[in-house]
């Protein structure tokens, strides 16, 4: 019998086609919303969120896996809203910071489990998993769409309320273990809500979900740093423009950087540390002789 892979329900996602005018924006964003509002969306979402994703994976990252987590309080420590940014290795990266960052006050306090901003073709696949998706807190976004679509207006809505927004400045999974350059759309983001940004680096998990791989794997050592707030207070006066966003953006790949550097540094790492080739500029990594 045949087993069914990713690739398989890939073929599933569609690409949605671009909203032509503002009311198509506005009904699109009055949609997305729609998905977790009321009494019993709530319920549906904190058991999709909690029963479903982050009980099983906290599971198994704690029994299968060796994981470490360091700083997780400061995630606590500041008020909401913020901006949760980090380095992006994994398919499965959001349900891993779910389950290992915001439990256990996730519990008690839904809004403390952050909103995620997945490619809309990639994750939205047919009915099961789409209706998983808008339960457990998906802004979907679509590669190609620029940075007025719906979904982008919709995480600035809830930043500028009482959220948490996790999103990749990469914008991608990194497929050398390296961490790439930002982009200037999460920049924008940043700027145009004015929020608090917390950085957080990961490396291991990696070894959990290898790209190109359809099946979890265990006995794998993983490590998570949570830093303090960017600071953004020089940038957010800056006059709007493209370059500022950049600049914001490059500001979190540094701070992620920073923590990946902090993490080495205390000899708690899990991995060799990315090394650049001075002449191919491809990332390659330390052998262990």
């Amino acid at each position: 019998m045949k087993l069914l892979h990713f690739s398989d329900l890939q073929k599933l996602g569609k690409r949605p086609p671009a909203v032509r005018s503002p009311e198509e924006a506005q009904k699109r964003i009055e949609e997305i919303a729609s998905w977790t509002s009321g009494p019993v969306n709530k319920v549906l979402s904190w058991i999709v969120q909690v029963s479903i994703l982050a009980i099983p994976t906290m599971f198994y990252l704690k029994f299968f896996n060796k994981v470490r987590v360091y700083g997780r309080e400061k995630l606590k420590e500041n008020s909401l809203p913020y901006l949760f940014v980090s380095n992006h290795l994994t398919m499965f990266d959001d349900m891993f910071m779910g389950a290992l960052l915001f439990l256990p006050i996730g519990f008690t306090k839904l809004r403390y489990f952050p909103w995620h901003a997945p490619e809309e073709q990639n994750f939205f696949l047919g009915p099961f998993f789409t209706f998983i998706m808008k339960k457990a807190q998906c802004v979907p976004l679509t590669r190609g769409h620029g940075v007025f679509q719906p979904g982008m207006r919709r995480l600035a809505q809830l930043l500028q309320g009482k959220a948490i927004v996790h999103i990749y400045p990469e914008g991608t999974r990194s497929r050398t273990g390296d961490i790439n350059r930002g982009k200037a759309g999460v920049g924008r983001l940043a700027y145009q809500t004015k929020v608090k940004v917390i950085p957080c680096y990961h490396e291991g998990s990696q070894q959990l979900l290898p790209i190109g791989t359809h099946r979890l794997h265990i006995g794998k050592k993983v490590a998570f740093i949570v830093g303090d707030p960017v600071d953004m207070s020089d940038l957010y006066e800056k006059e709007e423009s493209r370059a500022v966003y950049q600049a914001i953006s490059d500001r979190m790949i540094d701070a992620i950087r920073d923590l990946r550097q902090q993490l080495h540094d205390s000899g708690r790492n899990v991995l060799p540390m990315p090394v650049v080739a001075a002449e191919s500029e491809e990332p390659v990594k330390e052998t262990n002789s």
